[in-house]
């Protein structure tokens, strides 16, 4: 079909790599395995976040010393070695029979690996038609955030390795997070990076080690001085906690109930009973919260539509045993609804046509949590970052005639969730507090989260999530720490309620005050203090990438600069 040229040309590229790797440049591809390794190392739960600050030094060594043309595959294998090791626990998702659904684990893998090496192959190209190697190096640090920042935004989000996640198990390394986010842990992780890796180069050059051991210690002492810097933070947080004099009485329920083999076969009264009794053993008659986790309801049953939420059995149920038991107590979980509407209203509204009726109506299915209390309101709130490939179809109108639904064949439905437009908040009639709900995968998104506390003035958050998918792994554990960054973020409280994984209460300074291990059915209690102290960070969001945007503009501008004013001196 190409002929004989375009087989030629495969020939010869073949040779080139074979070449490359086994005759002339072994030593770089080993460089570029050490330093995935590194990254997987220094990432939690049990990693060493320590390892970061060298990971990239073997890859920036590589950058350095080789052609653009080897820089990609050389750069996808680093960070094809760190995703793979790092989110392992992606590969335990099953599909709805049962069978293991590999490409859960492969896509976001190969993918991520994938758009890090374009950034990365970018910056070196930059760096390479540029004299200045350090505006190269501030080009990567910016493009870096850039990227991360378009993580947490695009409709393929998988801002899981952000670099500024890597701190998570080091709370006490990261309390400066309340005015940077994770983005300023991002940039840290990259300067010091490129600092040391400065430092060996030059070495090379001119053999002077009393100023190499200058820029080690040099380097070395930016560590130390973000973590004293975070320590008096912390100190700082601690003096003013002690003036909050505002709380509310929690109760947080784990009915551990299996997503595979037991969520969708439990029948409604089954799950109102099995709640029920985990209510009952802390009966609190005074004004508190009850938390359960994500999609709780309604079992095996249908789910529940929106328009009728306030006559529904389950609702109803809770209503009446609120009332007998716990007064002045609100009940907030998870559950799965609906809406019909006559004419689409959304882009993920499906046509139906329903039983006993000829006419074509669209339906919208909702990941929500809704607030059940004494008084008739209902208040709920849909979850608005989905799951790429869960339980959204990242850019439908490209991938699906290609891959039809095979993404969304897992997670038990196959159907693309609604999702909320605007951040909505819960309010505690008796106690007169505004409440965060967060659900599941939206509490690893920094500036999102704090948008209910910036537009809508919450003063608690909580998280309701499902974290069995994945097995007794790493994966619930990441997703749980990775709250504690939220909390610090925002100094606020949470109370995270998960089918089983971790629940927890968690402070404004990132501890874990208590919690109920993953595989265990439980219940726990405790007071939280709560504030409406608004942060630097609930304030100004990712600032940071608005920085490195800017940044960026200036450079590729300069460059623009320097190639028309070399092309016209040529002509001229």
């Amino acid at each position: 079909m190409f002929g004989r040229g375009f087989e030629s040309r495969q020939f010869h590229f073949f040779l080139k790599i074979l070449y490359f790797f086994k005759i002339k440049k072994i030593k770089f591809f080993l460089y570029s395995i050490l330093s995935g390794l590194l990254l997987s190392l220094g990432w939690p739960t049990e990693g060493n976040p320590i390892y970061l600050f060298i990971a990239f030094i073997p890859l920036l060594y590589v950058e350095n010393s080789l052609k653009n043309f080897y820089i990609f595959f050389l750069s996808f294998i680093t960070f094809l070695i760190w995703n793979a090791t790092s989110t392992w626990w992606l590969s335990f998702a099953k599909r709805i029979n049962g069978t293991f659904a590999l490409e859960a684990y492969l896509a976001p893998v190969l993918l991520n690996s994938f758009f890090m090496s374009l950034v990365f192959t970018f910056f070196s190209w930059i760096k390479k038609n540029i004299k200045n190697k350090n505006i190269g190096y501030i080009f990567l640090i910016c493009l870096w955030i850039l990227f991360e920042k378009i993580h947490l935004e695009w409709e393929l989000s998988w801002p899981w390795l952000n670099l500024g996640n890597g701190f998570s198990n080091t709370i006490e390394w990261i309390q400066w997070y309340e005015y940077t986010g994770t983005l300023g842990g991002s940039v840290w992780i990259w300067i010091v990076n490129i600092g040391l890796t400065k430092s060996i180069i030059k070495y090379e050059k001119n053999k002077n080690i009393s100023f190499f051991y200058r820029r080690i210690f040099f380097n070395i002492g930016t560590i130390f001085l973000m973590i004293f810097i975070s320590h008096l933070v912390y100190i700082k947080t601690k003096y003013e906690e002690k003036k909050y004099k505002k709380f509310v009485d929690i109760l947080i329920l784990q009915p551990n109930i299996d997503p595979y083999y037991q969520k969708y076969h439990i029948s409604k009264k089954e799950l109102i009973k099995k709640f029920k009794k985990l209510m009952d053993q802390k009966i609190y008659t005074k004004s508190m919260i009850i938390l359960g986790p994500e999609t709780s309801f309604p079992g095996n049953g249908n789910k529940i539509s929106i328009e009728n939420i306030k006559d529904n059995e389950i609702i109803s149920s809770f209503k009446y045993y609120l009332n007998n038991k716990y007064k002045n107590a609100v009940f907030i979980t998870g559950f799965e609804l609906f809406s019909l509407y006559k004419e689409k209203k959304r882009k993920t509204s499906v046509p139906i046509i329903l039983k006993n009726s000829k006419n074509i109506q669209w339906i919208d299915i909702f990941n929500s949590v809704v607030q059940i209390g004494p008084n008739k309101n209902i208040e709920y709130h849909h979850k608005s970052k989905l799951v790429p490939a869960v339980e959204t179809f990242p850019y439908k109108n490209i991938f699906y005639p290609i891959l039809g639904n095979i993404l969304l064949n897992f997670g038990g439905t196959v159907m693309e969730l609604g999702k909320e437009n605007h951040p909505s908040i819960f309010y505690h009639p008796h106690l007169g507090i505004k409440i965060a709900p967060i659900i599941c995968y939206e509490s690893i998104f920094g500036e999102y989260v704090s948008n209910f506390f910036k537009k809508k003035n919450a003063e608690l958050m909580i998280i309701t999530t499902n974290d069995g998918w994945w097995g007794n792994s790493e994966g619930h554990k990441q997703h749980m720490y990775y709250a504690r960054i939220r909390a610090i973020e925002n100094r606020k409280s949470i109370a995270r309620s998960a089918n089983t994984g971790i629940s927890c209460f968690i402070n404004e300074k990132g501890e874990i005050i208590s919690q109920i291990p993953y595989g265990k059915e439980g219940i726990l209690y405790s007071r939280i203090y709560i504030n409406n102290k608004k942060t630097f960070y609930i304030k100004y969001g990712d600032f940071i990438y608005k920085i490195s945007l800017l940044i960026i503009i200036i450079i590729l501008l300069y460059l623009s600069y320097l190639f028309i004013y070399h092309k016209l001196k040529i002509y001229f």
